[in-house]
């Protein structure tokens, strides 16, 4: 496998700058130790649930913008929601989504989590994450994982902000997000940056520590099972384009203020369609015309390490 991302790594134990360069095998590499328990089992969000419906394109978004796939008056989606790592609690914090939108033309694949940014900005900063909690002899080296958090700014401000969340009381009640920034071709030919969010129509709500303690460990299944007894899941896409400020090639930075924001259409979540989809590799790399990827240095190794242990996985 080709090396990615050649770049300058901070070996914070040393205090300087040391060049090492991390591949997409090397992160599948840690995931596997960090998380397998399974062979066949997915090694991030592993836990998840499947589910059909559809994408009602807003017209403003189809004179706004030349993007082929959205001249559809309705597009089928098949979604896949997750918890993050290998939590099979749904009490715990980070949630994703990732949906595909397609018809006989063209796809759309979005991965998504439910935090506007991430931990880690680099290839690097991304291995170490996941590595600096692999056991030694059996035993994590907390003061370690203390001290990076300390000394990398990724990490230390993306702790700072899994405070400013909460734990959802539903998938139907979840905000989800791009976390990179994409470029859409506007009708005069000029690539936009832009971020999207998908906006839960029945808000987003939080459990309190009472209500949360009265829930049980699969509750969000339970709870989109109940809910699609009375009508669909709903949420409203939005792009929101970057500010001439906004950094557009990391995501670990929080695009602060005004923004402006297109309404892209609406997703009805309808049917629950089991656990199928577990088994399913979802690459953000799949695009429909008219919308161009990130270039950031995590987008290109991100869809590597997705294949590697897709591969791996069968």
């Amino acid at each position: 496998m080709k090396k990615i991302g050649l770049s300058l790594c901070l070996v914070l134990s040393l205090g300087f700058l040391k060049a090492h360069e991390v591949s997409a095998e090397e992160i599948a590499d840690i995931f596997y130790k960090l998380n397998a328990k399974e062979s066949k089992m997915k090694i991030n969000h592993t836990k998840g649930f499947c589910a059909k419906g559809v994408f009602l394109p807003n017209p403003q978004a189809r004179e706004d913008l030349e993007v082929p796939l959205l001249n559809e008056k309705e597009i089928p989606a098949s979604v896949r929601y997750s918890l993050g790592g290998v939590a099979m609690d749904d009490k715990s914090k980070v949630r994703g989504m990732a949906l595909k939108l397609e018809n006989q033309n063209a796809s759309w694949t979005m991965v998504m989590l439910n935090t506007e940014i991430n931990f880690a900005k680099n290839p690097e900063e991304f291995a170490q994450f996941f590595e600096m909690r692999i056991p030694k002899n059996g035993k994590v080296d907390e003061a370690r994982i203390k001290k990076l958090y300390e000394e990398v700014p990724s990490y230390r401000n993306f702790a700072a902000y899994m405070k400013t969340i909460g734990i959802s009381s539903s998938v139907a009640n979840t905000p989800y997000y791009s976390v990179h920034a994409f470029k859409f071709k506007d009708k005069e030919e000029e690539l936009l940056p832009a971020r999207w969010k998908f906006v839960p129509k029945d808000g987003v709500k939080y459990l309190n520590p009472q209500e949360l303690k009265q829930k049980d460990s699969n509750y969000l299944l339970s709870s989109f099972q109940q809910h699609l007894k009375t009508k669909p899941i709903e949420y409203q896409m939005y792009l929101i384009f970057a500010n001439q400020n906004d950094a557009t090639n990391d995501t670990t930075a929080l695009w602060k203020g005004k923004h402006k924001e297109l309404l892209v259409g609406t997703l009805k979540v309808e049917k629950y369609e089991g656990t199928g989809c577990n088994k399913d590799v979802y690459f953000p790399a799949d695009l429909p015309k008219g919308v161009e990827a990130p270039t950031d240095p995590l987008f290109q190794i991100r869809n590597e390490v997705y294949g590697i242990t897709f591969s791996r996985r069968q």
